[in-house]
């Protein structure tokens, strides 16, 4: 499974269309007792965070130490780039601009070990 926490409406809606196109579901999660919730089911293979959330570093936290591990990949506006240590400080794995993330979004939404659908 797949989950998003995404505060941008556009992000959120480009997020589940690509996902579609790739034949992966994600789950846009509000609040962290959610993604607390999916980490709990232990089937959560990745998730992204958008940057701009005030709770993107605990979301990262959380699911650094979950057991299993999901991969997760962070975003964050190309201007804001503290925002990046910040992501990296806190657990991510992969950590873009969103413009970077936008273009390599069919590539992270496919498993590790499978070819995308979407080229």
């Amino acid at each position: 499974m797949i989950a998003a926490l995404v505060t941008d409406m556009i992000f959120r809606s480009r997020i589940t269309a690509t996902a579609g196109a790739a034949q992966v579901t994600v789950r846009v999660v509000g609040q962290l007792e959610g993604l607390a919730g999916l980490l709990a089911q232990e089937d959560l293979t990745l998730l992204i965070v958008d940057m701009e959330r005030p709770d993107a570093q605990a979301a990262i936290r959380l699911a650094a130490d979950a057991v299993p591990r999901p991969r997760i990949v962070a975003y964050f506006p190309h201007i804001q780039t503290e925002l990046s240590q910040v992501a990296r400080e806190a657990g991510a794995d992969t950590v873009l601009p969103r413009s970077l993330f936008v273009q390599r979004l069919p590539e992270l939404l496919t498993p590790p070990g499978h070819e995308s659908v979407l080229k």
